[in-house]
């Protein structure tokens, strides 16, 4: 039989080789220290930890590194046009010296150099005022507060509806009537009557689906219009720059991240380039107000992340671009042209429309006042879990508390509760929807210029296209009893129009 092992089982060792652990690793820090310091005085910089880069098998490695190499270069440019202007700067005090040289000039006094040394710095501080101007320029536009940057937009939109066979306007599915401009309509027709306008309801996902229906029964009197939900990413599979499912979702199977309607906008458009005999590519331009959703449009229907740049802010898309579908058919994605009317329009509703950002409202509490006034107070008070509040200041200050949103001497912040209720407005976590209006009201008035085109269907072939976008698109859609949210039914926030339409006409006119 054999014996018994005496040996300890136990991984504990004694304090003694305890001690002469601690004891060792104190000297390897006192040594690496000195090395450090005497480096540090002999001027040799220590070498910093080697960057282990990005894993091989990231999905998004290759967008990441063109994005990368892409700010690289944007660097390397702007380094070399400041050296550029420095090079400059000195060869044009060269030539002066030397001019003055040649001409027998005295050299310069005391006091004429420190006059020219004011002058450079009152010229130095107006191009850095001048320099933060422009960048407010560029934010301008969501606001709506710059003639010139509203100016400029529009013209990207006159461009984009010369170079269109088609223009699909992108209306949000909460408030279609707020993002649809007839202005829009008239000028397309005005420009070509041969030019074809398609409605698109877009969001459709945050609406009931009795909703949609009836958004949809109301726009087709008038205009060909397209259901849609954009894709959300994931589903896909495979790689990584995929956008999306590839094939339509069917009744019962959405998932909530495929994109719905993309099958029927596409057999629109190539139905209406075979019956009005287009053998090139038909050119398809994408208008719409900011951030209703026209370059995850086309990111859907292009399969792709990278397509277009996408962003939960209004503004992203600067300038038009072009990107190919396929043979058949290009698209064309505009900035935002569609602005708030100018009259007399409060600056809440205009918030409203999600074309200001939300950090740059000097007054978010107008917004607010709007929300509570388009709302019923009950679904309010269960969403944000308050109380009963009789003005908006008072729900503010219940947010603020709820939200820990205090400031010195825990007074409630209103203005930072104001933009945490605008953006969950803005953002979809307030579900809202609007009803369409009857037709021959106030509200339906509005839209009375729009004309009823009839022929328009039958070179869309819209009827039997749309005859199948009830079981493709619709079913996936959730009713109003049967989906885990309670839809809040608001009031719309009015008719979009285009003021710098009448200012390019305008100016047009003078020129003349």
């Amino acid at each position: 039989m054999p014996k018994k092992s005496t040996k300890s089982k136990s991984n504990r060792t004694t304090l003694k080789q305890k001690y002469k652990l601690v004891k060792k690793v104190k000297e390897h820090h006192k040594k690496a220290r000195r090395e450090t310091a005497k480096k540090l005085r002999l001027g040799i910089k220590p070498k910093a930890p080697k960057d282990p880069g990005i894993p091989g098998a990231w999905p998004h490695k290759d967008e990441l590194m063109k994005e990368i190499d892409f700010e690289v270069e944007k660097k390397k440019a702007v380094e070399a046009a400041k050296a550029e202007v420095k090079r400059e700067r000195r060869n044009d005090y060269k030539r002066r010296a030397r001019e003055a040289m040649e001409a027998g000039l005295p050299p310069p006094t005391l006091e004429e150099l420190r006059r020219k040394a004011d002058d450079m710095d009152e010229d130095f501080m107006a191009k850095k005022e001048a320099k933060l101007d422009d960048a407010t320029i560029d934010d301008a536009r969501e606001a709506g507060d710059n003639d010139s940057s509203r100016r400029a937009y529009y013209k990207e939109f006159v461009k984009v509806v010369e170079i269109s066979d088609v223009i699909i306007q992108v209306l949000d599915a909460r408030d279609p009537l707020a993002c649809r401009s007839p202005e829009v309509e008239r000028f397309v027709r005005r420009m070509n009557p041969d030019k074809r306008v398609v409605l698109l309801l877009n969001k459709i996902d945050l609406v009931p689906k009795e909703n949609v229906q009836a958004w949809l029964k109301y726009f087709r009197e008038e205009l060909p219009c397209v259901a849609f939900k954009c894709a959300t990413g994931g589903g896909g599979g495979g790689g990584g720059d995929k956008l999306g499912s590839r094939n339509m979702p069917t009744k019962g199977s959405y998932g909530g991240q495929d994109c719905l309607g993309g099958e029927t906008l596409l057999q629109l458009l190539k139905n209406y380039a075979r019956n009005r005999n287009i053998k090139t590519s038909i050119t398809v331009g994408i208008v719409g107000f900011p951030n209703v959703g026209k370059s995850s449009l086309i990111n859907s229907l292009k399969r792709s992340r990278s397509a277009a740049a996408v962003g939960n802010t209004p503004g992203m898309t600067k300038v038009s671009k072009e990107i190919v579908l396929d043979k058949h058919v290009k698209l064309i994605d505009s900035p935002g042209v569609v602005f708030a009317s100018s009259l007399g329009e409060s600056a809440g509703a205009t918030a409203l429309r999600n074309c200001v950002k939300v950090e740059r409202l000097a007054d978010p509490i107008a917004p607010v006042c709007e929300i509570l006034r388009r709302c019923p107070m009950e679904q309010l008070m269960l969403m944000y879990k308050t109380g009963r509040f009789e003005d908006v200041d008072d729900f503010l200050r219940q947010i603020g508390r709820l939200q820990g949103k205090l400031k010195k001497g825990g007074v409630p912040d209103l203005i930072a509760s104001a933009r945490i209720v605008l953006t969950d407005w803005n953002s979809g976590r307030i579900p809202y929807f609007t009803h369409p209006p009857t037709r021959g009201d106030a509200k339906d008035l509005k839209h009375a210029t729009a004309e009823v085109v009839i022929n328009w269907s039958a070179e869309f072939d819209a009827e039997k296209v749309f005859a199948t976008e009830e079981n493709a698109v619709i079913a996936g859609l959730h009713d109003s009893e049967d989906a885990d949210v309670d839809f809040v039914a608001s009031t719309t926030a009015g008719v979009a129009t285009m003021d710098a339409a009448e200012d390019d006409d305008e100016e047009e006119d003078e020129e003349e």
